[in-house]
């Protein structure tokens, strides 16, 4: 494994301990879990409040926001896809489907590469029984809501349904028609300035020619 890869499994072990270790903390704080709305997983013994996602207090009716910042829970998805560790995460909004696998398909796959004890009852109170069971399955209680965008599935969800990829700066927008414009104007100078002297010459008058007006000149007295 390289070194890169076991500060990554490092740090999803710290994370994953640290929220066997807040459960108790977090039904203080919070209330009590929600009833699950189906049938618990038997292989799943242990049920956890995402930490990715706000939760509501089933007794205040207030809202706490999600413990984990996006900050953190994007250096969390990155460093899981460095170790290939995403099926250790919970879902949320960096992350919506971390893995396909089971609960108890996540835990088998990381007994299998982490070692540890899978019958081993957990204890949180006890920092040398959680060492050898930070692996086991967890259910973890709450979805985030995903937003299905047009063209995700292509990395273009930004620009989906719009007409141009980037607006650009004005005068990117206009130097086309300007260019167009000053083309125009161009290839016609030599006319226009030739018109343009010819108008002025014209219109110079004549000293040696006599006036053509008829009305008498006003004295200045």
């Amino acid at each position: 494994m390289s070194a890169a890869a076991c500060s990554a499994s490092k740090a999803l072990k710290s994370f994953r301990i640290s929220q066997l270790k807040n459960l108790k903390q977090h039904v203080i704080h919070n209330g009590p879990l929600p009833t699950p709305t189906k049938p618990l997983d038997p292989a799943a013994p242990h049920r956890l409040p995402n930490p990715f996602i706000p939760h509501r207090n089933p007794i205040t009716g207030r809202w706490a926001p999600a413990k984990v910042s996006l900050r953190r829970q994007a250096d969390l998805v990155k460093r899981a896809r460095e170790s290939n560790t995403l099926y250790l995460l919970p879902p949320g909004p960096k992350a919506p489907r971390p893995s396909t696998l089971t609960p108890a398909e996540a835990s088998a796959e990381a007994h299998k590469r982490f070692g540890g004890l899978p019958d081993k009852k957990l204890e949180t109170r006890h920092s040398k029984v959680l060492e050898q069971c930070w692996m086991n399955p967890v259910e973890w209680v709450g979805e985030p809501k995903v937003k299905e965008v047009a063209g995700a599935e292509l990395g273009t969800r930004l620009y989906a349904a719009k007409k141009r990829m980037f607006k650009g700066h004005r005068w990117e927008r206009v130097k086309e028609a300007r260019d167009s414009k000053k083309s125009i104007l161009m290839r016609d100078m030599a006319r226009r300035v030739r018109n343009y002297k010819a108008y002025y010459q014209k219109r110079k008058p004549n000293p040696l020619k006599a006036s053509s007006t008829t009305k008498a000149r006003k004295l200045p007295f």
